[in-house]
């Protein structure tokens, strides 16, 4: 019954894991339209992988209010988008979701190391 409701819903289609939804960004080329595995400096690897090349992060209680950070729990990875939501990839009964940073699940902030974050003092263009 499951393999029926991924052959329906995902196959075929684009979809993307937790770390694989954060690659995917990286890896986009908006000139082309494409995604480029491997591109713009960040390396094909895993959500834990990934939170140990931060060099800054912290427990979940010191998250500075910057949409953009990543949290992490182990073997997971969302993206905060501020105002106390998350936006994660949860697998394909749900697919790219937005929940609730409160929800306990996460452990800790990161600033994705392969990621340019604005300081507070820039805007975007």
């Amino acid at each position: 019954m499951y393999e029926e409701f991924i052959r329906s819903n995902y196959l075929g289609k684009r979809t993307a894991d937790c770390v694989g939804f954060i690659k995917g960004y990286s890896w986009y080329d908006p000139q082309t339209d494409t995604v480029n595995y491997g591109s713009n400096g960040m390396p094909d690897i895993g959500a834990d992988q990934m939170y140990q090349a931060a060099r800054e992060k912290g427990s979940i209680s010191s998250i500075p209010e910057i949409p953009g950070l990543a949290v992490w729990h182990t073997g997971h990875i969302g993206v905060y988008i501020g105002d106390g939501y998350v936006i994660e990839a949860m697998g394909t009964h749900y697919g790219v979701v937005k929940t609730r940073l409160s929800s306990g699940r996460w452990t800790h902030w990161l600033k994705i190391p392969y990621i340019n974050y604005l300081n507070e003092t820039e805007e975007m263009p």
